[in-house]
């Protein structure tokens, strides 16, 4: 199984990282991470808040190679506060149990980030009208479904090449046409005999990939993602998008998307952009759509006219 080439393990130099639980499930720690720039030291921060991708099945908030360097260095440039967190996986716990992770992290950053600051010493404090959240693959999911579930609390949404349409045929139906990565076929016993031997009660906050990629691969290519999701329309994101009220409040947004991706369709972050304009206006949201695969911004930079023209709306919206 191919995947793409490790990034430089350096990247998080510029940060000192505190690790924190934000929640205890089943006497299991579900825990962030705080990464603050070393070259600040006192007053209020804006907050990135950031959601790792890894199919729902597996990745880490701290796994290096999908610490995508124009994101930290937006933070670095903007002297932000990123919390970076892990949430249950599947298939172990389900959509809603992840959901349920999401808003505890959410009312956590809220409620509870300036007195841990405080805490570890800090003289930094966050400025809570001033929030991003972003997130790639499976982590834009996340974070589309953050922006729609707090828009009061969350200026604009960074979407990287998310899971959006979970009822598609991409998602939910069987097929030999899918191999991410060039990817082959794979049996569906891995995940069958993964799911038979998850002891009652226990739950999944990490894993360092490829570490339970095969899982990942096995649930896309056998459609069962609606399954190991679940039903809840709270989970579809398309169904929560046409609940809103098209003259409320909500969070700008930046999807972009690699043309040639393998594991996440373009033309479906190209489809929500448009559902979601229709929505709340020409001017919410902006899509930028360059040639690449799936990850493919893992080298890109600040400098690029297309991520400049992405972040301009972000940064209106989160810093003014």
């Amino acid at each position: 199984m191919a995947y793409p080439p490790p990034a430089d393990n350096t990247r998080f130099e510029p940060f000192n990282i505190t690790n924190h639980p934000y929640k205890v499930v089943n006497g299991q720690e579900i825990d962030l991470n705080v990464l603050i720039p070393k070259n600040i030291h006192t007053g209020k921060r804006p907050i990135i808040i950031h959601f790792h991708g890894g199919f729902l099945i597996s990745g880490d908030a701290m796994f290096p190679d999908w610490a995508a360097s124009w994101a930290l260095n937006y933070q670095l440039q903007h002297s932000a506060i990123r919390i970076s967190a892990n949430y249950r996986l599947l298939p172990e716990s389900n959509g809603l149990e992840i959901l349920s992770d999401v808003r505890d992290l959410l009312d956590w950053v809220q409620n509870d980030l300036a007195a841990y600051l405080k805490r570890i010493g800090s003289d930094i404090t966050p400025d809570l009208d001033q929030v991003i959240v972003y997130g790639e693959s499976a982590g834009g999911y996340i974070s589309l479904l953050s922006g729609l579930m707090k828009p009061q609390f969350i200026k604009a949404v960074i979407a990287a090449y998310p899971m959006t349409y979970i009822d598609s045929d991409w998602y939910s139906k069987a097929s030999t046409d899918k191999s991410p990565f060039g990817t082959p076929q794979l049996p569906r016993k891995i995940l069958d005999d993964h799911i038979a031997a998850i002891k009652p009660g226990s739950i999944v906050t990490k894993a360092t990939p490829p570490a339970r990629l095969p899982l990942g691969m096995v649930a896309l290519q056998q459609g069962l993602f609606g399954e190991l999701i679940g039903s809840d329309e709270s989970l579809r994101l398309e169904k929560v998008l046409v609940k809103k009220s098209a003259g409320e409040k909500m969070p700008y947004l930046y999807i972009f998307h690699g043309k040639g991706d393998s594991a996440v369709p373009c033309e479906q972050s190209e489809q929500f952009l448009k559902e979601w304009k229709a929505k709340f206006g020409e001017d919410s949201a902006i899509g930028e759509f360059q040639e690449g695969e799936h990850g493919f911004d893992g080298e890109s930079s600040l400098e690029d006219e297309w991520m400049q023209r992405g972040l301009t709306g972000v940064t209106k919206a989160w810093i003014g």
